[in-house]
């Protein structure tokens, strides 16, 4: 078997065992609805859609959509979650995430369980309200 084809395969066993892992740990999970509340909730809603941080490689990112979900990076493995609006605090679902080994990164990202906006910073927190770090609006 040529290099490629290893390579080849292994790529398609990657993307695999990716997809398994989302599933289920998607399937444990209810995040609740969308943001779709009213009040000021809306707004905040509104807020956090879109890139925050940077979108490179090594470097942490995260990207809120307008259907609740979340996708990113924690500089190394890929993350996808889910969100709701609480009051003006976005609460994040548990992340699905693969596990590569990277030497280097700072994995802080995957502990995120809420969010805050502050001007053009995403404050990143963890399940008991404790700032982990914050990340910048994307441009």
């Amino acid at each position: 078997m040529s290099l490629r084809s290893v390579r080849s395969v292994m790529t398609l066993a990657s993307a695999a065992v990716f997809a398994v892992l989302i599933t289920s740990c998607a399937a444990g999970t209810d995040p609740g609805p969308a943001p779709t509340s009213t009040g000021s909730s809306v707004g905040v809603a509104a807020d956090v859609v879109g890139g925050w941080g940077e979108d490179a490689a090594g470097k942490p990112y995260l990207e809120f959509t307008e259907g609740g979900d979340v996708r990113g990076t924690d500089g190394c493995n890929g993350i996808v979650s889910t969100f709701k609006v609480e009051e003006d605090r976005v609460e994040v679902a548990p992340f699905a995430s693969t596990l590569k080994s990277c030497q280097g990164v700072d994995d802080w990202l995957r502990g995120v369980r809420a969010v805050e906006i502050d001007g053009d910073r995403l404050i990143v927190m963890d399940a008991a309200g404790e700032r982990l770090g914050e990340l910048a609006r994307a441009k």
